[in-house]
């Protein structure tokens, strides 16, 4: 009479069939035909109800790609709440995802649909350091950008000019709630926009910016602004949304080389320093609200702070 097998050798060939039915997925199944193709022969994913087209700048002769999500859900009465999102290589598909995430929320927990807009550079890498660099500072004092630097005022001349119109041509958007949220430099493009053009965005996302550029010239900046604006009537209203992780200090560093930088860079008390300054101003046309993140370093402060700005663009008016 055949002995039964042992509960062990019963689970080690379910074990085994199953790494490889696993290992078919990516190398082909047995039996199935040479003809059959493996999963890294099948097409490139993509995120649905999203467009890429590479745009050139007439004005500066630069490209951009620029990544659209369309909304996953009906229009709100007043328009779609709009996230631009710097570094859209990097970013876009993230902050895409979260709207689509929020789209299929239960009716009375869904927020109303945002269209996420990214912009970023041609090419496959996830960070273009020297285009980031060029893009994202601000120029000089006095100076004007370089190819190496300074050219934000360039990147948000074209955002205004050309790419706001073609959005708000595709789609009804809400004038009042028009997002700009960026990480590191892209954050620090972020103040750069409040400070120079309050008008152009009505909300601003800046996550672990990067305050410290040029011996902190956008501070600078931002005392100059609040000196501008020093008297009422003020023909903005824009809210300051500042994130930073918990760990962007000396003292979390996890190496000496990067705690010497941090030292140098003083984010986090910076940044501080930033919303305190604004903070004090008490203007009912400017209202700031700032994080510090636990436990996260300046990467990992990227995801929850885009996933604050989504929620920041899509508050009600």
């Amino acid at each position: 009479m055949p002995v039964p097998p042992s509960p062990q050798a019963t689970r080690r060939a379910w074990l085994a069939a199953g790494a490889s039915a696993s290992l078919g997925l990516l190398g082909g199944c047995a039996g199935a035909g040479a003809s059959a193709p493996t999963l890294l022969q099948a097409p490139a994913a993509q995120l649905p109800g999203t467009h890429q087209q590479d745009l050139q700048d007439p004005a500066s002769g630069h490209t951009w790609r620029v990544w659209v999500q369309r909304p996953a859900g009906p229009a709100p009465a007043t328009g779609h709440p709009m996230l631009y999102v710097l570094d859209g290589n990097a970013a876009f598909a993230l902050a895409a995802q979260l709207a689509r995430n929020d789209a299929a929320r239960p009716p009375e927990l869904r927020p109303d649909a945002a269209i996420v807009v990214g912009v970023g550079h041609p090419g496959d890498a996830v960070i273009h350091p020297a285009e980031r660099q060029r893009d994202y500072t601000p120029p000089p004092p006095g100076g004007r950008a370089t190819a190496e630097a300074g050219g934000a005022q360039v990147l948000l001349d074209f955002i205004a000019r050309e790419l706001q119109p073609r959005i708000a041509q595709a789609f009804p958007v809400d004038a009042q709630r028009q997002t700009i949220t960026g990480h590191s430099f892209g954050g620090l493009c972020v103040l750069h926009a409040l400070f120079t053009r309050p008008a152009q965005f009505t909300r601003y996302a800046a996550t672990s910016p990067s305050v410290w550029w040029n011996q902190g010239q956008v501070l600078q900046t931002a005392a100059q602004f609040a000196q501008m604006h020093a008297t009422a009537p003020r023909a903005f209203q824009a809210r300051l949304q500042l994130r930073v992780g918990g760990l962007e200090h000396a003292q979390a560093a996890a190496t000496p080389a990067r705690a010497a930088v941090q030292a140098e860079r003083r984010l986090l008390e910076r940044t501080d320093a930033l919303a305190r300054q604004l903070t004090a101003l008490a203007w009912p046309e400017l209202r700031v609200q700032m994080a510090v993140l636990p436990g996260l370093d300046h990467g990992g402060a990227m995801l929850p702070g885009l996933t604050d700005a989504l929620a920041l663009a899509q508050q009600p008016r």
